[in-house]
């Protein structure tokens, strides 16, 4: 896993960062659901320790021939009960596609699939 940090400027002029974990990935549904949560808990460890990151993203490099809503399904799962900002990216070397979804995107697949029993 690799962090990366960019840096962007606000209309005000100040710089906002956010980290972006890299990973390579081959395997099932349960190897990518384990690496995007590893790379995923690193860019939360960033947040906690660095006051200027913002947000974290984790972009995967994907191998398998895994179906893009599959994956994108398996992501949201993971993303259920997490409330943080950023991306998920993923790049399909099986059909050279690159996708990407905000946390906030996945977040909301999941609450449509089950709404809360209050």
């Amino acid at each position: 896993m690799r962090s990366i940090f960019t840096g962007a400027k606000k209309s005000g002029g100040e710089k906002t960062h956010k980290g972006v974990e890299l990973k390579t990935v081959t395997g099932t549904r349960a190897t990518l659901s384990k690496d995007f949560m590893k790379g995923y808990k690193q860019g939360a460890s960033l947040i906690k320790n660095h006051a200027d990151i913002k947000s974290h993203s984790v972009f995967i490099r994907l191998f398998s021939d895994l179906p893009i809503e599959s994956v994108k399904a398996k992501i949201a799962g993971e993303l259920k009960m997490r409330y943080d900002n950023g991306n998920f990216i993923c790049f399909f070397e099986t059909i050279a596609e690159l996708h990407q979804w905000k946390y906030s995107e996945l977040r909301a697949m999941i609450n449509k699939k089950s709404p809360d029993l209050a």
